[in-house]
């Protein structure tokens, strides 16, 4: 998939030199990128910001490589090579010579959020506000709120011809090679898109790492429009800061900020009750967005509901496929390559035929990544196979899907 970056560190860095720069001029920015560093280098800078700036030039002071190398252990030299490498790529180290600057703009506002001095991050002033919805929204219902309107975005791309989501979203699907154009003329769908193998590989990332892999995306749509994403991810990098349950003013965005915080409310990483209501309410989708991408960007136990987590499918080796989940996002996925005959409470019935695996395979779908789903939520009782070191999925299984 495109703009698929292993964590922050990598999409900051390769964001143009100018980007970087306007992105250091928030204090929430320099501290979200700080934080999610590697301990080494965030040991490193925490000696330069304590330095006072150059008596001569007024610049945060240089050191010289040696020294700073001298502050390595030998055995991780080799660590800080890469350290400094990457501090160079983020614009946080500048190379003068033999000698090594922290830059200014990142140093004096890292500092100023270390030590105090800058409460200017969001707007928490209630004072010239209406009524405040704080006491109104719980937090239970933001969670819910945030956790539908996700599913709502990724339903859309499981069946694109049922869902409901603005224009800018799916030009954030296609732009991402999730979605592709519809070419098959005998199909009864009337949508012009369908799913493609990426953006089911997509479905089977954790949350975290779908709504960054998703943001990274949107931001480079707007940069093709012109929009300048630096103020958008500065945004993000406050809200990364807010307090879960607080409301914040929107009153003095921009036409382009208000158009964005739209589009996010739409993600569900904040509530708004009306937009003619000039608060809103990021969710824990949003706070916990800056904390990083996740390394291995597959599910894992930040997804959501207990029967994902502990696993919901059985396969038998008749072909047949139980899903023991009402959700319905996972049952329209597990669709996608079954043929589903019935639907209970709690469970449904699906078969794997031929027909099922050949129209997945045409969406792009091939056997592993179906192979994949059906193993990363095999239900407990599928998992007990393993323990009599048999194969999770029933050998006959995994290689008829591989045949067909």
């Amino acid at each position: 998939m495109s703009s698929q970056f292993a964590n922050l560190q990598e999409y900051i860095g390769s964001l143009p030199a100018n980007v970087i720069q306007n992105i250091y001029g928030h204090p929430a920015s320099c501290l979200a990128i700080f934080r999610d560093l590697p301990v080494l280098a965030r040991t490193i800078i925490m000696r330069f910001i304590c330095l006072p700036n150059s008596e001569t030039t007024g610049q945060p002071q240089p050191i010289s490589q040696g020294v700073v190398s001298s502050w390595i252990n030998p055995s991780h030299q080799n660590t800080y090579k890469i350290i400094s490498r990457m501090l160079v790529k983020l614009g946080i180290w500048n190379e003068i010579g033999t000698d090594w600057q922290l830059d200014a703009t990142f140093r004096n506002n890292l500092t100023g959020a270390i030590f105090g001095g800058t409460t200017y991050w969001l707007d928490e002033t209630d004072s010239t506000a209406g009524p405040s919805e704080r006491n109104v929204k719980k937090l239970d219902e933001l969670n819910a709120y945030s956790s539908t309107r996700w599913d709502c975005v990724l339903q859309y791309l499981v069946n694109p011809d049922r869902g409901q989501i603005t224009r800018d979203t799916i030009d954030v699907f296609v732009h991402a090679k999730l979605l592709r154009r519809n070419e098959d003329t005998s199909s009864s769908s009337t949508d012009p898109y369908t799913i493609t193998g990426a953006g089911f590989q997509f479905l089977l990332m954790n949350r975290r790492s779908q709504v960054w892999f998703f943001i990274i995306n949107s931001l480079e749509t707007r940069q093709q429009r012109g929009e300048d994403i630096s103020e958008h991810l500065i945004f993000l990098f406050q809200l990364s800061f807010a307090t879960f349950g607080k409301d914040y003013s929107c009153e003095k965005f921009s036409s382009v900020k208000e158009n964005f915080l739209q589009h996010l409310r739409e993600l569900g990483l904040t509530w708004q009750k009306t937009r003619k209501i000039k608060r809103y309410f990021p969710t824990k989708l949003a706070i916990e967005l800056a904390s990083g991408l996740s390394t291995n960007g597959f599910v894992d136990q930040q997804y959501g509901t207990d029967e994902i987590q502990s696993g919901f499918l059985i396969v038998e080796t008749n072909y047949r496929v139980y899903a023991y989940t009402n959700n319905d996002l996972y049952l329209k996925i597990t669709a996608l390559f079954c043929k589903m005959l019935y639907r209970f409470p709690n469970m449904s019935v699906g078969l794997i035929t031929r027909q099922s695996i050949r129209r997945a395979l045409s969406k792009e779908i091939s056997a592993d990544l179906i192979l994949n789903f059906l193993k990363s939520h095999a239900h407990p009782q599928m998992r007990k196979r393993l323990l009599e070191n048999k194969p999770l999925i029933p050998t006959t299984i995994s290689d008829q899907i591989r045949l067909w």
